[in-house]
C-alpha cells in the first residue's frame, strides 16, 4: 500500500491533466541522460516541445509502432488550421517556413542520438513507455497510454 499524498502536494499520478507527461519527463531528464521510449507515433512537435532536453541527452532508444493507414496523431478541433485563404482565393500555408526548420533540426538530432527500432504488426503497440537514466545512476519511468506527440505529453 502507498502513502497518501499529503494535501496540496501534487499527485503521483500523471495524468496530462493535473501532471503532464512532458513535465514528467522535463523534470527527470538531466543532461546526459539516457532516454527509452516506447510510443505509437512521434511528431516533430513533440520533439519541439522537449526539444532543449533532448538535445542534452546522451542517446535515445525509441521503439515506435509502424503507422499504417492513420489519420492525425494529434487531431484537436481547436487547433488553428495550417492555411489561410487569400482574398485572391489561394491557399498560403502559415507554418511552412517553421516546418523546415524544425523538421531539419528533428532530423539532425535523430541521426545524432537516436536508435529507432520498428514493431510491424498493426494495431499492436498500445502501451507507452518513458524511461530515463540519468547519469548518476537514478532511474524513473512512465507508463500509460500518452504517445510521442504533443497532446501525449499534455501540450
Amino acid at each position: 500500500m502507498t502513502a497518501p499524498v499529503p494535501s496540496g502536494a501534487a499527485s503521483p499520478i500523471v495524468d496530462n491533466a493535473h501532471q503532464r507527461v512532458g513535465d514528467f519527463l522535463r523534470a527527470e531528464m538531466a543532461s546526459g541522460s539516457a532516454l527509452s521510449f516506447v510510443s505509437a507515433y512521434f511528431t516533430i512537435y513533440a520533439y519541439e516541445a522537449l526539444s532543449e532536453v533532448l538535445e542534452g541527452a546522451s542517446r535515445l532508444r525509441f521503439l515506435y509502432g509502424d503507422p499504417q493507414g492513420i489519420g492525425t496523431p494529434d487531431p484537436s478541433s481547436d487547433d488553428a488550421k495550417a492555411f489561410v485563404l487569400t482574398e485572391a482565393g489561394g491557399i498560403e500555408l502559415r507554418r511552412a517556413l517553421a516546418q523546415k526548420g524544425l523538421a531539419r533540426a528533428c532530423a539532425a538530432w535523430i541521426e545524432r542520438k537516436v536508435d529507432i527500432r520498428t514493431v510491424t504488426k498493426a494495431n499492436f503497440l498500445h502501451g507507452k513507455l518513458y524511461h530515463v537514466q540519468r547519469a548518476d545512476g537514478a532511474s524513473s519511468a512512465l507508463l500509460g497510454s500518452s504517445n510521442f506527440t504533443r497532446r501525449g505529453l499534455g501540450y
